[in-house]
């Protein structure tokens, strides 16, 4: 048989009837046809092929706006059932049942909806289901999701295929799931590219593991005994703020971490972690430590450091605090902190104190002798109490005048709560002779403590001879002007008197 030849850079003819895409020059009805009996993520793959296959695919109808279905209801599976049939893309997918309705197998219409569902190319699903509810195996092969949300189901781990994976999901929320076996670390191992990962208050979970995760870059994990991070380069944010007993990050360092909010409790991250801030987190910005037990002094050193929140319940916390980029810091406790803060840059400053024992004048003047740690110019203090004793003694004669000179730059007062009336003339005393706030703002739990506004606004307004024989005068020979900028009354009783209040205070300088 005689072979033709052909010559370098020519080809022949039957190669050129085979290079071409006959395939792509098909009808437009043809092609949406031939995609309709394809599986969601290989409809999606043919956008690779050419460019009318990805017109093809872009012509497709799609559900843009939020499906939403709260009921159980006959019409909900037949428009899903159209949905299915004419291939319409699903942005967004929510389901909401509070409870399981009688007369109704809630457990076979869900499945019903999500096999239509998962049946076309959705990208957002959301699981918000409070009554016993297996997930079904088909979610498991849903790999065109890109965020996953699940409340209040049960995930099962025989469930999940060997090699199965969800390639495209960035973002998981768990949230009062229940897991059979080791079914939600089983969910992790398959999410390869997750950016962002939240689970709370979940059941049958002792430990988990975030490893070999390279596109995550925010955590927040709650109520888990053990947590393990290693293999994260790229983690941007960690919050783990309830019930964790173990924290261990096993990489030595975190250069992306921005954002770390721990609850420490009676963990051991202050022990091994407080001490390598700088090195193990070198741009870090943000930094939350709640619940502080153990350490008796507490120090912290970082050169990036921008914003920083303390809180303790029983001890007081003290120690020293070296960044030289702090502009925020707030501290929570039931105790006046002793911690030196050395920062030039420090603007906003947010303190709240929850006290349930006696004050008295000495009280006032250590609160203002740690008050005078924030006058340096360009520091703007804010002050919450929330006072639950009911005791507060303030007398102005054990004050000299060196010690009693207040302080100027204070923002704001904020009074949640105060305990009795009985309280309220010396709590209102002791801290106007030690801060002299632009603004007041009280609010109050009950009704009857709406006696606090009315004998604070009274207090402000009148003008008494309240100081003969004192060293100094008191802090009504101070104030120039009061006025009031917010009231507000509780709805459809205007006779009482508002619980909620603001006032902007002028002071002589």
């Amino acid at each position: 048989m005689k072979k033709m030849m052909v010559l370098p850079g020519e080809s022949s003819k039957s190669d050129k009837i085979d290079a071409k895409d006959r395939i792509s020059e098909l009808p437009e009805p043809i092609k949406k046809h031939i995609l309709f009996f394809m599986c969601p993520e290989d409809a999606a793959r043919t956008t690779v092929l050419s460019k009318t296959w990805q017109q093809t695919w872009n012509s497709l109808r799609r559900l843009s706006s939020e499906f939403v279905f709260e009921y159980v209801d006959l019409l909900c599976t037949k428009t899903l059932e159209i949905l299915h049939t004419e291939k319409v893309i699903i942005q967004k997918f929510k389901v909401y049942l509070l409870l399981r309705e009688e007369g109704a197998a809630s457990p076979s219409y869900l499945d019903k909806w999500l096999e239509l569902v998962l049946g076309n190319y959705i990208n957002e699903l959301y699981l918000y289901i409070f009554f016993e509810y297996t997930l079904p195996k088909q979610i498991f092969a849903a790999k065109s999701l890109a965020i996953l949300d699940l409340r209040g189901c049960r995930l099962v781990e025989s469930f999940f295929d060997k090699n199965a994976k969800f390639n495209r999901l960035k973002e998981l929320t768990l949230e009062g799931v229940v897991q059979d076996g080791n079914a939600i670390q089983e969910l992790l191992n398959r999410c390869p590219v997750l950016e962002a990962f939240s689970i709370d208050d979940c059941l049958n979970i002792y430990c988990l593991e975030l490893f070999n995760l390279p596109n995550l870059k925010m955590a927040k994990i709650n109520r888990v005994r053990m947590i393990y991070i290693n293999e994260a380069p790229n983690l941007h944010t960690l919050c783990c703020t309830a019930k964790i007993s173990i924290i261990c990050l096993l990489h030595t360092t975190y250069n992306n971490l921005r954002k770390l909010s721990i609850r420490i409790g009676y963990n051991s991250f202050d022990v091994m972690y407080f001490p390598r801030l700088n090195s193990m987190f070198p741009l870090l910005e943000t930094l939350d430590f709640y619940d502080i037990r153990r350490l008796d002094e507490v120090r912290i050193s970082h050169d990036r450091l921008e914003s920083l929140s303390l809180s303790t319940k029983f001890n007081t916390i003290t120690g020293q605090i070296d960044c030289k980029n702090l502009v925020s810091y707030e501290y929570e406790g039931k105790t006046i902190p002793s911690l030196l803060i050395n920062s030039p840059r420090l603007h906003d400053v947010q303190l709240k104190l929850l006290t349930d024992y006696p004050l008295d004048t000495w009280w006032f003047l250590r609160l203002k002798q740690y008050l005078e740690m924030f006058k340096q110019p360009g520091v703007l203090l804010n002050l919450q109490l929330q006072i639950e004793s009911s005791m507060v003694e303030f007398n102005p004669e054990l004050l000299s005048e060196q010690s009693i000179c207040p302080l100027a730059n204070f923002k704001h007062l904020r009074f949640l709560y105060t305990e009795s009336l009985q309280i309220h003339r010396g709590l209102i005393d002791g801290m106007l002779w030690t801060i002299h706030p632009e603004m007041i703002s009280v609010k109050l739990c009950s009704l009857k403590d709406a006696a606090f506004i009315e004998l604070l606004f009274k207090n402000l307004k009148e003008k008494l001879e309240c100081c003969n024989g004192y060293q100094i005068k008191c802090w009504r020979h101070y104030l120039k002007a009061v006025e009031l900028i917010v009231e507000q009354e509780r709805e459809g009783r205007p006779e009482l008197f508002p619980i909620f209040a603001k006032y902007k205070l002028s002071w002589q300088l």
